[in-house]
């Protein structure tokens, strides 16, 4: 009977053995006939899929035909054996032959992307890159098939017009769509995008800025309201950033008055928005559970921010044509004509009107709460701008300031950009993956089929390009630009065909936002505010997030 069971043991090791020795194969010829040959992100559902349901039919098959023990013994060793093979040689291409294996960085990055979600655990991807740029250099191996670069030619390689460089295949903008249409700044072909973008430009124009003033002026006003209810008591302008954002962005996209600003607090459209960005930013540069978010039915907030975009549309829709001046208005003239250029369906709108949602309120925000930091510290840097701003006051508009007038005052822009340049709004950039030819920068030659990343936030506080790259100094923009080493460090709005299609009209919320509070109020520091929180809980969340910090506000005499 022992004999027995022994030779029955037997002949089972052996046939798990052969099986096991099979599925290593398996996952050996798959990792180098297929996974390594092409972006496999967009993929990832099917994947999944067919390997759930392959290991089904392992398990079936090994309980049908060794019983059910036997079975499971023979199913564990059988899937591990895969794995095990797939991964090794996962490990074994990534650190011995692919082709950014001569590029530093640190090791994990070298074999998987999960390094940078566990870098950015604590909200401090962007600093975390700049303690690799320090350590490695400037070009830094920051995942398997990923490299950050710090250097100024990189700009005109990577994002420039002419650059071969592209949004496809870097899995972050592949698989931001929907129901399969790609928002503006998400389309990867460059003729669609072209398309598209000019819609936007016709809605950007100087005329049409000058139109949204109307809306912008309104929100301004409601904050000036604001104020006059809590003078003297301590204001969260990190907190009205984000109001004074959203409400004119409400204005200018929608025609709709959200009125945050006179509440006083957030409504549940931002809160979706920080969400959404927070769960972005824990990823990393890690796309596929993005990817895998976007093909699978839409829950919870994902859904119900997409639901409040859908429904701002259908319900102009239901009363187009009409009068209104917003964005959306030239959307939906081109989704109507009879030849339509760039949006040539309702869910185009429908993806383009998440990003009027999302896109600019954000970064707007952010640099606005900036821009009260610096000058809440200051109270000199307060008075040289009120001395410039108030001979504006009623030019163009008895009682008004207007974007054209504030145009002129050089001392404005220059403190926007030095914030911009200490706090980086989009501080990691976007990343562009190389043709397959590949690129060179600066010497230096880049392989095809990577994604190249270009950390803006790196760039702006490297002595490199800056003196005195810690120190806030508005008029190196201005009077003192022998601080700046190389100004093409220095990109706040992207750069190429990919930048910022709303840096006028955010400009000019900014300015308008500026002039308004200091012709009314001076303000500083609340009793017990020394700005620490503020810096202190500073967080990339793909677009930074900023830090509460309280002020007062005092009216002035003649306001």
């Amino acid at each position: 009977m022992l004999e027995l069971f022994l030779r029955s043991d037997a002949r089972f090791m052996a046939a798990v053995g052969s099986f096991c020795a099979v599925a290593a194969v398996v996952g050996l010829l798959l990792h180098l006939l297929y996974f390594i040959h092409g972006f496999r992100v967009l993929q990832v559902k099917n994947m999944i899929v067919s390997h759930l349901v392959g290991l089904g039919l392992v398990l079936a098959e090994t309980t049908s035909t060794f019983g059910p023990w036997k079975g499971l013994v023979a199913y564990v060793a059988i899937s591990s054996a895969y794995f095990a093979a797939l991964f090794l040689s996962i490990v074994t291409y990534r650190l011995f032959f692919h082709p950014l294996r001569h590029f530093p960085g640190p090791f994990p990055a070298k074999i998987t992307k999960l390094h940078t979600p566990w870098i950015a655990r604590h909200g401090k991807l962007h600093w975390e890159y700049a303690k690799l740029h320090q350590r490695y250099g400037e070009f830094v191996r920051v995942g398997p098939n990923e490299i950050s670069i710090v250097n100024p030619d990189a700009y005109a390689k990577v994002h420039g017009p002419q650059s071969p460089c592209s949004k496809r295949d870097t899995g972050i903008f592949d698989s931001l769509h929907y129901n399969g249409q790609h928002r503006l700044v998400s389309i990867t072909d460059n003729a669609q995008h072209r398309k598209r973008r000019r819609i936007w430009d016709k809605s950007l124009r100087a005329k049409a800025l000058q139109g949204y003033e109307l809306g912008t002026r309104r929100v301004m006003h409601d904050w000036l309201t604001r104020l006059d209810e809590h003078v003297g008591a301590p204001i969260d302008t990190t907190l009205y950033a984000k109001l004074i954002a959203l409400d004119n962005m409400g204005h200018i996209g929608f025609s709709t008055d959200f009125g945050t600003v006179r509440e006083g607090r957030q409504d549940r459209m931002m809160h979706l928005l920080e969400i959404t960005f927070q769960n972005a930013a824990m990823m990393g540069q890690l796309s596929w559970p993005q990817a895998l978010i976007m093909d699978l039915p839409k829950f919870g907030m994902q859904k119900e921010f997409e639901r409040l975009a859908v429904r701002m549309v259908d319900d102009r829709i239901k009363n187009y044509p009409d009068d209104k001046h917003d964005m959306l208005s030239f959307l939906l003239a081109d989704l109507m004509s009879e030849n339509p250029k760039g949006l040539t369906n309702l869910n185009a709108v429908y993806a383009d009107c998440q990003s009027i949602l999302s896109g600019s309120v954000h970064t707007t925000s952010c640099v606005l709460g900036l821009v009260f930091y610096y000058l809440a510290r200051d109270a000199h840097l307060r008075q040289r701008v009120y001395d410039e701003i108030a001979p504006l006051h009623g030019r163009t508009i008895p009682g008004e300031f207007t974007a054209s007038d504030l145009g002129s005052i050089e001392l404005l822009d220059s403190i926007t950009n030095e914030a911009m340049r200490m706090h980086s709004p989009a501080p990691l950039n976007g990343p562009r993956s190389v043709p397959p030819e590949g690129i060179e920068v600066d010497g230096t030659f880049l392989p095809g089929g990577i994604n190249v990343f270009t950390p803006s936030h790196v760039y702006n506080i490297s002595d490199k390009y800056y003196k005195q790259p810690g120190e806030f100094i508005p008029d190196r923009w201005t009077t003192r630009q022998d601080l700046v080493i190389d100004t093409r460090a220095f990109q706040p709005f992207g750069f190429g065909h990919y930048d910022c299609v709303a840096k006028r009209l955010a400009k000019n919320v900014l300015r308008l936002a500026v002039a308004y509070t200091l012709w009314k109020y001076d303000f500083e520091f609340a009793p017990g505010e020394d700005g620490a929180t503020f810096r202190n809980n500073e967080v990339f969340r793909v677009i930074l997030k900023l830090g509460s910090l309280k002020c007062v506000f005092t009216k002035r005499s003649r306001a």
